[in-house]
């Protein structure tokens, strides 16, 4: 077990780790592991950094296409295998691997049958998972039932503290995900660190296969201009791909930043920013929002503040309360609700 908060070189040790393991056995498969593709990413660049370049980095199509292709620089390029690229025959997984036995992925990757080839070839002997604290305990529990047979060592590296979230933030996500488990260690304590804004009018409508609401669209581009205005860091977070799409068209016609602006759940995992704006979209169903791992994701981005958009008398229903969402709104009381007419105003007190 490696226990270190953030910048004290968990990353450096894991590269210097792999490199060592390597050369005493060029035979000895590493595995290596988080939640997010994201943190996966920055191992790889790391294991680049100290000079080593004989790995193999799996990724799902949809984060490397949709989102990120942008983030994967030359040398990483030249590494990756691609999910839709994925071979099922020994011969031809063979051929991609190129005889590395240091394999980066997500979590979830790694209890997927699709990657079944590789780890014949280069067998789950030991898998070191970064960012250990983030991940439920129970998730580990496919990786090692499939992989009892040849699984020799665990590494678990993380902090049981959190340095990301403001206090109001952190110690409810503790006491509601991680059973109070994780310490909160942050200089912002103000209760207005997280505030809702109380859409009215604001209905989720069905797009295709996703949702939007326009109302809480609105809201978010207002919200957004006075971040500018301020100078302020924020991203934004929604959980349907056609609401980003409609936040971004709002934010091209009020000719305001969108480029890497506004993101779905999925793909802003790993990544964080100082300010960040949810648009919940959902106004009548809760929908993605009985996905508590993902909700707790999605609410877990912010370094300094959040603001979430949603309907208010829509948090307070019998199943939108129950939420981890509505289990926070709840948790702040009635203060920390702003009228969505105030924000159009240019009002955020």
């Amino acid at each position: 077990m490696i226990h270190g908060p953030p910048g004290t070189g968990k990353t450096t040790v894991i590269a210097a780790a792999v490199t060592s393991l390597h050369l005493a056995d060029h035979e000895r498969s590493v595995w290596i592991a988080a939640q997010s593709n994201v943190a996966v990413k920055n191992i790889a660049e790391k294991l680049c950094d100290v000079g080593f370049h004989d790995f193999k980095l799996l990724v799902s199509k949809d984060f490397h296409f949709d989102w990120h292709e942008h983030l994967y620089g030359d040398i990483l390029q030249a590494n990756f295998i691609r999910s839709d690229n994925f071979n099922k025959d020994i011969v031809g997984a063979a051929r991609q691997l190129l005889d590395a036995r240091v394999i980066l992925c997500t979590l979830t990757m790694l209890s997927n049958p699709s990657i079944a080839a590789y780890t014949r070839i280069a067998p789950v002997h030991t898998v070191m998972f970064d960012e250990a604290s983030q991940i439920e305990v129970g998730d580990y529990i496919p990786v090692i039932h499939r992989f009892s047979s040849t699984l020799r060592k665990f590494v678990f590296i993380g902090d049981n503290k959190q340095h990301r979230l403001p206090c109001v933030i952190g110690d409810f996500i503790s006491q509601n995900v991680y059973h109070g488990q994780l310490t909160t260690c942050h200089n912002i304590t103000d209760r207005k660190a997280c505030r809702f804004i109380d859409v009215k009018g604001g209905n989720e409508v069905k797009q295709g296969h996703s949702w939007v609401n326009r109302g809480e669209a609105m809201i978010v581009c207002r919200l957004a201009r006075l971040y500018e205005d301020r100078n302020k860091s924020y991203r934004i977070i929604t959980p349907y791909d056609a609401q980003r799409t409609a936040i971004e068209v709002g934010l091209k016609n009020a000719s305001l930043r969108w480029a890497n602006r506004v993101f779905n759940v999925d793909s802003f995992q790993g990544n964080e920013s100082d300010h960040i704006i949810v648009s919940v979209v959902r106004s009548r169903n809760i929908g993605f929002l009985q996905n508590e791992r993902r909700t707790n994701v999605m609410l877990t981005r912010c370094k300094q503040s959040m603001i979430i958009c949603t309907s208010r008398a829509f948090m307070s229903s019998a199943q939108a309360s129950r939420t981890l969402i509505g289990r926070l709104a709840a948790s702040l009381g009635p203060g920390a609700w702003i009228e969505g007419r105030n924000v159009l105003n240019g009002n955020l007190s």
